[in-house]
């Protein structure tokens, strides 16, 4: 399974601020996504109090989460994008406005929905609460997502992101949400089930990462919207 960087209905997608990218790391935690079957890893989440970095194995793109902004790094063309957490907020409302103020889509019903559900367990010593996608109503994948590995700007931010949007913001905007987006919204993902099976299951590691692990490299170009 390929995991998607960024939808391109997301609010969060390429944008631009003049916040730094530096963030001073402690003691941080690296959560690896490996599949089940063969252990093959998928994506790296480094996280410290302060910062969370999002690596997918099969895209050169990182994302880093700051204590106040977003930060889209390639690292292929060693360039990247930011926006503050206030920008993303905004962009939220206006997007809720437009969509209560458009007609409702029949065809809409066809697509994607996120339910955070009550359930919970507890995995590696984290709570996590099963988080459920369907696509046409009909479940496809279950995610057991703790906010508890998330920074407390990333989760106050994902709390307001989730007030501000309605319900069922996926399908008014036919978006598809990748694990970007899951990270953000609701917490770092521990077990992922799709289809009933492709199994994937967390590994959760302390590190004394560097500086660096949490900043954009230097020498990368910051690029405009």
């Amino acid at each position: 399974m390929k995991i998607k960087m960024l939808s391109v209905t997301l609010l969060l997608a390429v944008l631009a601020s003049s916040s730094g990218g530096v963030v001073p790391a402690k003691l941080s935690k690296v959560v690896e996504l490996v599949a089940k079957d063969g252990g093959s890893r998928i994506a790296t989440i480094r996280v410290n109090d302060q910062s969370l970095l999002f690596e997918s194995n099969s895209s050169p793109d990182a994302v880093l989460f700051s204590d106040e902004a977003c930060f889209t790094i390639n690292n292929k063309d060693k360039t990247y994008h930011v926006q503050s957490y206030a920008e993303l907020q905004t962009i939220a409302s206006r997007k809720a406005v437009e969509i209560a103020q458009s007609p409702k889509n029949t065809g809409a019903a066809q697509g994607v929905e996120l339910r955070l559900s009550d359930e919970t367990d507890t995995i590696l010593g984290l709570r996590a609460r099963k988080l459920i996608k369907t696509s046409g109503g009909v479940p496809e994948a279950e995610f057991w997502v703790s906010s508890e590995l998330r920074p407390q700007s990333l989760r106050a931010l994902g709390e307001r992101l989730r007030t501000i949007l309605p319900k069922d913001y996926w399908r008014r905007v036919h978006g598809n949400p990748g694990m970007v987006e899951i990270v953000m919204l609701f917490g770092v993902p521990l077990k992922m089930t799709y289809d009933g099976h492709n199994t994937y299951q967390a590994r959760v590691v302390e590190s004394s990462n560097s500086d660096s692990s949490f900043q954009v490299p230097a020498g990368y170009k910051k690029l405009d919207n």
